[in-house]
């Protein structure tokens, strides 16, 4: 099996983080993921609340692998499928632990919240049936954390 295959193996699919939300309901809402595949190597991301029938997130990835590492490269959710410049993910496989870990390679994932621009900081664990995932937004000027998870990652187990 290629790193590109078990990333997918990994990466396709449903998951939600209720035990944790069951856990420490205070510190992290109910939320799931969803990874669907449109076409070879494409899925469509989506991210919601339980409660919200609405996505607060939506995006076309694309899995790609590179000098033995596997990128994830962002598009918009549209028709025109506009790549989201500076919204790539590096993920590197760790054989030992039998899990990827990634992070986004730069400060330029813009993200208009809360009346402002805001860069997105994310870093990921994805293993076999579970996804790890902590996603944080900064100020540009003052890199202050303005919106995102306060309380550590949120932890999707696959169902």
């Amino acid at each position: 099996m290629t790193i590109k295959s078990k990333f997918i193996s990994y990466f396709e699919g449903y998951f939600n983080n209720q035990r944790q939300a069951f856990h420490k309901p205070r510190e992290f809402a109910l939320i799931e993921l969803t990874h669907t595949k449109v076409s070879t190597g494409k899925f469509r991301v989506v991210q919601k609340y339980i409660i919200d029938p609405d996505p607060y997130r939506k995006a076309i990835v694309e899995v790609t692998q590179k000098d033995g590492k596997i990128l994830l490269k962002s598009y918009e959710d549209t028709e025109e499928q506009l790549y989201k410049e500076g919204c790539d993910i590096v993920f590197e496989y760790d054989e030992e632990l039998d899990r990827f870990h990634g992070q986004n390679v730069c400060k330029e994932c813009y993200v208009f919240k809360g009346g402002k621009n805001t860069y997105l900081m994310t870093e990921a664990f994805l293993g076999d049936n579970y996804y790890t995932v902590v996603d944080r937004g900064h100020d540009p000027e003052t890199h202050e954390q303005v919106w995102g998870s306060y309380h550590g990652y949120f932890e999707f187990d696959r169902k």
